[in-house]
């Protein structure tokens, strides 16, 4: 399937649209299961959610959290229950972890989003078939002039190439967020039609 991109002004209008869309998903699903793996994207994600949930609410009761990254204390004062924010290993088979470990009152327990970066390298830090293909749905948060060349072998790789991240290719729902320096890594005709304004 295709990647559907958004290019950004800036990093921070990036960083605020991921996290909107990550609220979005806890409000509109209260017994959401989503995995965040961010440790290697600088953005202000993190405080841009808490502001976020501030403003709009969530029922945190029956959510559940993946935290690849060792976010525990983040994810208590965001509101999650602390039995629900589950340590995942990077290498984890996450169906299986789910199964195991979460229990909601719908017995969903589907890993409905997942949100993930690049690293300069153009390697997302998961394993696809165990922690990406899953997913029902997929947000890759990328920012910054480093991550141009990551963002090109995104676009540019087959699916079935030696480039870890296109492998996301193969996946049903993709939204790439980039910043305008990152996205300098794509073709220019590209950048210009996915560039957008969120407000």
């Amino acid at each position: 399937m295709a990647l559907n991109f958004k290019v950004f002004e800036t990093k921070d209008i990036a960083a605020r649209y991921a996290a909107d869309v990550v609220r979005k998903q806890f409000n509109s699903d209260s017994t959401s299961v989503v995995g965040i793996h961010l440790d290697a994207e600088n953005t202000s994600f993190f405080d841009e959610l808490l502001d976020d949930v501030k403003k709009n609410p969530v029922n945190f009761s029956q959510i559940h959290v993946l935290d690849f990254d060792g976010k525990e204390d983040y994810y208590t004062e965001l509101g999650v229950p602390k039995k629900q924010v589950l340590k995942t290993d990077v290498g984890s088979d996450v169906e299986s972890f789910i199964k195991d470990k979460v229990n909601t009152d719908k017995k969903k327990n589907k890993l409905m989003l997942d949100v993930i970066t690049l690293t300069e390298d153009s390697r997302t830090g998961l394993d696809y078939n165990q922690a990406i293909h899953p997913a029902r749905e997929v947000i890759v948060l990328v920012t910054g002039k480093e991550k141009a060349k990551a963002v090109s072998q995104l676009y540019e790789e087959p699916a079935n190439g030696s480039v870890e991240s296109a492998k996301l290719k193969q996946h049903r729902m993709v939204t790439v967020l980039l910043d305008n320096e990152a996205a300098q890594g794509l073709p220019e005709d590209v950048r210009s039609y996915f560039s957008i304004q969120f407000s």
